[in-house]
């Protein structure tokens, strides 16, 4: 059976896997906990489809 890998989700509430913390430093690739410093991978699955909603808006 495969390891789950825990996720940062982008709109959704996120606790720390280590410390239980839901602060966090969000960058592109990664998010890490304000507390601990633990990181998680990003789950991206939801930007395709803003990049394509975004991408008809007038600058």
């Amino acid at each position: 059976m495969p390891t789950r890998v825990p996720l940062y989700a982008l709109h959704g509430r996120n606790h720390c896997p280590t410390c239980g913390a839901s602060q966090w430093f969000v960058g592109r690739i990664i998010a890490e906990c304000a507390c601990c410093g633990d990181t998680l991978p990003i789950n991206h699955a939801v930007r395709p489809t803003q990049m394509t909603a975004l991408r008809n808006i007038a600058a």
